[in-house]
């Protein structure tokens, strides 16, 4: 049976390859993508989240603009890893309007009309409209079937600080909210997404590619995998159509949400410690079989046009 599904996302050449992933698995059915400010502010994640879709064959899935800035903090917190348009300076055409309405807003209404248990919520951005979304409608993040979450660094340094992984760091607050909500929470940290790494004859396939996505998908890699050659954003929606990809240990997670050097960064207790001070609340995936990995994103981007 197909699986509902929502992303939350930054577009990011990292995310545009997590949306492909997501449009060219088969047993995937996308609901909605909303986007938040993190990579490139707002009103460009939302183009290039739509141009990825339109390019897909997806102009039918609605995308919806959300979060300008970060809980606590005047400006988002963006950076030019993917250059200035988020997309490595890619050209691909907008062809569908972005959809009318917050999207913090259409995450709870969708979570509210489903049944619970069985749409699975994807966030490989900063999780400020998560976290909107859960003030807005509280509970609304324990309805979904699975919240899998890439962000944080458990037991290796962060990427954007030495202690905080980029996505919990641009909005602290947003991911303790997160974490804490009670939901089904699946956490993809650089512990893992380290392991998946692209590597130069995977890349150069792409722009041998016949198809449009394939192509596109090469052309931002070509811009994008000598500063961080990591399928980061790809691994939770792997993991939607191949679990047993990746291992997992049970913790006790907590995020420091407090303005400063340490922000954004993730203290966890796993299950064999004695001194866990909460019950455990997050699933952290911590290894992945990387070949499978390539294998797959590889196969999905190569059945679209």
């Amino acid at each position: 049976m197909s699986r509902p599904v929502i992303i939350d996302c930054d577009p990011g050449i990292d995310d545009a390859l997590a949306l492909l992933l997501a449009a060219g698995l088969p047993d995937i059915t996308l609901m909605a993508v909303t986007t938040v400010a993190g990579n490139r502010p707002v009103d460009i994640t939302a183009r290039n989240a739509r141009r990825i879709l339109d390019l897909a064959g997806l102009a039918e899935v609605p995308v919806y603009a959300g979060a300008a800035r970060p809980f606590g903090y005047p400006e988002a917190r963006c950076n030019l890893v993917h250059g200035a348009d988020g997309l490595g300076g890619v050209a691909i055409a907008q062809q569908s309007s972005i959809a009318d309405g917050h999207a913090a807003i259409a995450l709870a209404r969708l979570l509210s009309e489903a049944p619970a248990g069985t749409i699975d919520l994807v966030a490989i951005g900063p999780l400020t409209n998560l976290a909107l979304c859960e003030m807005l409608a509280p509970g609304s993040l324990a309805r979904a079937r699975h919240v899998l979450v890439m962000g944080g660094a458990l037991r290796v340094p962060g990427n954007i600080t030495p202690a905080a992984e980029f996505n919990f760091h641009a909005d602290p607050t947003a991911a303790r909210m997160v974490c804490e909500a009670g939901a089904q929470l699946l956490l993809f940290p650089l512990d893992v997404t380290s392991q998946a790494v692209m590597h130069p004859d995977w890349i150069a396939a792409f722009a041998r590619a016949q198809t449009a996505c394939a192509r596109a998908a090469g052309a931002m890699l070509d811009a994008y995998a000598l500063l961080d050659p990591l399928l980061h954003d790809a691994c939770p929606v792997a993991w939607l159509e191949r679990p047993d990809l990746f291992g997992a240990e049970d913790c006790h997670l907590q995020v420091d949400w407090r303005d400063g050097p340490s922000a954004g960064h993730v203290q966890a207790w796993f299950g064999e410690r004695d001194d866990i001070p909460g019950a455990l609340n997050v699933r952290a995936l911590t290894t992945v079989d990387n070949d499978g990995l390539l294998a797959l994103v590889a196969d999905a981007i190569g059945r679209l046009p």
